[in-house]
């Protein structure tokens, strides 16, 4: 029964079967065509959109483009016009030309100038030159124009205008010196001027100048000027001047601007266009792509190029700029002049090498160099020469570095090297000394003997930090110890140096407040009469009572206080301290040490003046000395200190001098009032006849000069001797007292008054 009943149903079920199968195919191919339809339809929606997009780009470009054709034009044709005025200018404005037109008309000189060389150089048509009544006096024209037929035609109306302006805006320049000579101080700018003009249908620019004195220094009247004219009809050949300053493929002056093309107007002093300078605009890419929308095909084939060239132009677009964004990221990281890392990269780089480093086991040394004397060969001999030095240096740090070693340049003249991979620490030593050698020796660097020299601060891994930033730390520590030391050499880390360096910076944060909590006095010992041996000055000698470390020479303190610059407001107090000293006494003066950075403060002699005046101490009573490195400085403005200083009475002195760089021309240039011969020639004139000998030739220096001489460092009678019969002026040294503090030096000098 299951079975019949099976069959039963079978035709029905296959019935249905084939009409659900037909039913559904035919869903399907209407799905389907649907699909294609809707398939179709967006393609064709799809091209329309596209085609109206890309003509709506193309055609914004254009306009674009048309704007920027336009900005274009109009600035070359002002600058053509600028250039117009330029080229009489050579002309209008000379002495020569106001002599021989102004002063006394020359017939000859204008059409040899004008007529000759000027219509000989340049392009114009014709050339005018108007007298005071803005009457052609002198013609020059390429079709034998009449001065009658030029004032008729061209000086009327704008140009005449022109002409007027030309001619107040001159008087008003007109001014009357000291001398009470009339000089002509008004703007060239003012004087001259560019107008358009329709000459019989032609449109022409006229440049106008008035004729002035230049440079000047000759005898000028109070009237009206002459004023130069040039004509330039805008026909093919200025045009094509113009076009040659544009990427355009025509130029043409048009009464209205024609369909195909684009131009600006060319307009007259009321704003009344004259006419239009027109052209083709270059891009027209819209016009093709209209002509060619009938043929579908050819529109489809023009789409797709346009958008392919739009996709591609994208694409290089993207190319170039990834490009430029790689280049200026590098440009970033790496130095432009020998191509190493900067800072950032090299401790980026260098970091993760170190690690490396760390994890593979090994040794490995940081190297902080300096270029000695950079500035100065800079100075000496120019950037091109200092950048070579560098670039060669560089070069021998290659060579002598590995491929797995990180350089980097941090400073103008400090770089920094990173070398792993060594063996042992003695292999790292001798590869730095190597380094040493081959950055310290005579260089040609362009044809200049240079001697090139660096000094090195080495830390070594993992001795001296397990860090970069530790490593670096050490090796500047390295570096300073170098410096102080020599240059041109390497130094190795050591905690002494460390050590060393931590209480140079203790020492300069107490210097700071040392002033404030008044932790400094003044020591004095006198300077006597080499005859008489009477206290005629006593020099001030700054010490600094510290607190914890007792009483401190200058020699520790000074330079650091130089390096924070704190040096000037140390001085200022000295100044102050002395003067105010120096007036307790009855007679005897006060000497002063004095750098270079007090003397080039502003208003210093000012300030001197001041405090003499406050304490009513005489100029005569104070001396400042100076050392011979300020001559060194060569300068106007401390050479003008000199002057104000003798110009109030206070005597400048060069100290130690012959131990610096002493010459006649500085002592001849700074005109000193006494020199200080140092202590050490002093100190060997019992032992060696040569000091004896060169001390006469500095006294006889000081007296052809007109300086007193002063010895300093006189320890013995017999010294005191030989500079008395020297005829030595003033002696100096613990033989006549110590530096003492200023009760003793009172006392001294109040008993010897």
């Amino acid at each position: 029964m299951a079975f019949q009943s099976d069959e039963a149903i079978q035709p029905g079920s296959m019935f249905r079967a084939e009409n659900g199968e037909r039913n559904g195919r035919r869903i399907f191919s209407g799905r389907k065509h649907l699909t294609f339809a809707l398939l179709i339809l967006g393609m064709f929606s799809a091209i329309v959109a596209a085609f109206l997009f890309v003509l709506s780009a193309v055609v914004i470009f254009e306009r674009e483009a048309e704007k920027r054709e336009i900005s274009s034009v109009s600035r070359v044709f002002e600058n053509h016009k600028k250039g117009l005025l330029q080229e009489i200018e050579r002309y209008a404005v000379s002495n020569a030309a106001y002599v021989n037109i102004d002063t006394n008309y020359s017939t000859a000189w204008v059409e040899s100038r004008f007529g000759g060389d000027m219509a000989a150089d340049f392009s114009h048509d014709l050339i005018v030159l108007l007298d005071r009544q803005k009457k052609p006096v002198f013609t020059n024209s390429s079709d034998s124009r009449s001065a009658l037929a030029v004032e008729d035609k061209i000086v009327t109306g704008e140009v005449k205008t022109l002409v007027e302006q030309i001619a107040q805006s001159y008087l008003l320049g007109l001014e009357t010196d000291q001398s009470g000579e009339i000089v002509f101080a008004g703007s060239l700018k003012d004087i001259s001027g560019v107008v358009h003009v329709d000459l019989d249908g032609q449109i022409a620019l006229v440049a106008a100048y008035a004729i002035a004195p230049d440079p000047g220094g000759i005898t000028m009247v109070r009237d009206r000027p002459f004023v130069l004219l040039s004509v330039y009809p805008l026909h093919e050949v200025h045009l094509q001047e113009i076009l040659a300053a544009l990427s355009l493929g025509n130029l043409e002056v048009e009464e209205t601007i024609p369909a195909d093309m684009i131009g600006i107007p060319i307009q007259n002093a009321d704003n009344h266009v004259l006419a239009y300078l027109a052209w083709r605009p270059m891009a027209q890419a819209s016009r093709i792509i209209l002509a060619s929308a009938p043929i579908l095909s050819a529109a489809l084939i023009a789409i797709l190029a346009i958008t392919l060239w739009i996709l591609w132009q994208n694409f290089q677009a993207a190319r170039q700029l990834a490009r430029r964004e790689q280049e200026a990221i590098h440009a970033a990281k790496h130095d432009a002049l020998t191509g190493l890392a900067r800072r950032d990269l090299f401790y980026e780089d260098a970091g993760a090498v170190l690690s490396s480093q760390a994890e593979a086991g090994g040794y490995a040394a940081v190297v902080y160099m300096d270029v000695d004397y950079l500035k100065q060969t800079n100075d000496a001999h120019g950037h091109v020469v200092g950048d070579r030095l560098l670039t060669m240096i560089v070069a021998f740090l290659q060579e002598r570095t590995r491929p797995s070693d990180v350089i980097g340049r941090i400073g103008g003249d400090e770089f920094l090297l990173l070398l792993t991979d060594r063996a042992s620490p003695e292999e790292l030593v001798a590869d730095v000394s190597a380094l040493s050698q081959a950055t310290n020796r005579q260089l040609d660097v362009d044809g200049h003997h240079l001697q090139a020299s660096c000094s090195l601060g080495v830390a070594l891994y993992p001795h001296h930090g397990d860090d970069l930033s530790a490593l670096i730390r050490a090796a500047d520590v390295a570096l300073q110890r170098c410096k102080s030391e020599g240059r041109g050499r390497y130094k190795v880390f050591d905690r002494v140096m460390d050590d060393a360096l931590r209480e140079h910076q203790r020492m300069r944060d107490e210097l700071k407040t040392a002033l404030e909590e008044d932790e400094f006095v003044l020591f004095y010992q006198p300077l006597v009469d080499a005859k008489t041996e009477e206290v005629t000055f006593s020099e001030a000698l700054i010490r600094w009572q510290h607190p914890q470390r007792g009483l401190l020479g200058p020699d520790v303190f000074l330079p650091l206080a130089q390096e924070d610059g704190t040096i000037n407001r140390i001085g200022d107090w000295v100044m102050r301290r002395a003067i105010a000293d120096a007036s307790l006494w009855q007679t005897a003066g006060v000497t002063v040490n004095v750098c270079a950075t007090q003397l080039v403060e502003e208003n210093f002699v000012g300030n001197v003046s001041k405090l003499l005046a406050e304490y009513d101490l005489p100029p005569e009573r104070l001396v400042m000395e100076i050392t011979e490195s300020v001559m060194m400085e060569r300068s106007e403005t401390i050479r003008g200190v000199f002057a104000d200083l003798n110009e109030l009475g206070i005597a400048v002195a060069i100290d130690d001098f012959g131990t610096g760089f002493s010459s006649l021309s500085y002592l001849h240039e700074y005109r000193f009032q006494k020199m200080k011969i140092d202590r050490s020639f002093v100190s060997r004139i019992e032992t060696d006849p040569d000091a004896g000998q060169i001390i006469h030739t500095m006294i006889g220096l000081a007296n052809v000069l007109g300086m007193q001489v002063v010895a300093e460092g006189v320890e013995t009678e017999k010294q005191r001797d030989f500079l008395r019969k020297a005829n030595c002026d003033y002696l100096q040294g613990y033989l006549f007292g110590r530096p003492a503090p200023l009760d003793d030096a009172t006392r001294r000098s109040r008993l010897i008054a």
